[in-house]
């Protein structure tokens, strides 16, 4: 019996040993998160990014806190998620644009035609992607009414440039169909004219999205 209250005296001592400090890891743990959030100022998000608000269930879905006045329409929710593609869909026409402009003043300087093989495709492609990028930049900004001057200009020299890609796609077709001296000038003064417009309004296009002051140096 006295061998039997040994054992057991000794496994509970090693019990206690154990979880002693177990208990006192997790109680200091607990005072010390207490102590960080009585010394973190108000409203600061703690290092998980979530900060939990009075009322509010830390498993809820962030998903339905999106919008305050609840769920929008269809047609109001596609009208907004057309406008949201407008930054992405104005890289083609830039990039093409500028790039068919480069390619037909080279060749134009050097004399060396080959290099506008593939410039009617790629007019193509420009008029019809800017013709896309304006209408989804009018789907971003609404109706015009309540422009700023930047937000101006942008919009309507964004429109100029859809209406001059087609007019400059129109002049090389021409030029194609018909070769001459007259129809090639004419197309490169609208691809030219096109193509600095593009930059423009691209410098407008960054300064409402990154800030007046996004390119100083």
């Amino acid at each position: 019996m006295s061998i039997r209250k040994l054992l057991s005296g000794i496994a509970l001592v090693v019990a206690l040993s154990v979880s002693a400090p177990a208990f006192a890891h997790e109680d200091h743990d607990k005072q010390a998160a207490a102590r960080a959030q009585a010394a973190a100022p108000a409203g600061a998000v703690p290092e998980g990014g979530v900060m939990a608000m009075p009322g509010m269930a830390m498993d809820m879905d962030h998903g339905a806190m999106t919008a305050d006045e609840g769920p929008k329409p269809m047609p109001q929710r596609l009208y907004r998620w057309l406008g949201a593609m407008h930054p992405a869909a104005v890289h083609f026409p830039i990039a093409l644009f500028l790039v068919a402009a480069l390619l037909e003043i080279a060749a134009l300087t050097l004399r060396r035609p080959v290099l506008t093989q593939g410039t009617r495709v790629i007019i193509a492609l420009a008029a019809i992607s800017a013709v896309a990028a304006v209408a989804l930049g009018w789907f971003a900004m609404g109706l015009p009414g309540k422009d700023d001057v930047t937000h101006l200009y942008h919009r309507w020299l964004g429109t100029s440039i859809a209406a001059l890609g087609l007019l400059s796609w129109w002049a090389k077709e021409q030029w194609v169909r018909r070769p001459g001296r007259g129809r090639e000038l004419i197309y490169i003064g609208l691809l030219t004219v096109t193509a600095a417009a593009v930059v423009v309004n691209g410098l407008l296009g960054g300064m409402l999205t990154h800030g007046m002051r996004h390119l100083m140096f």
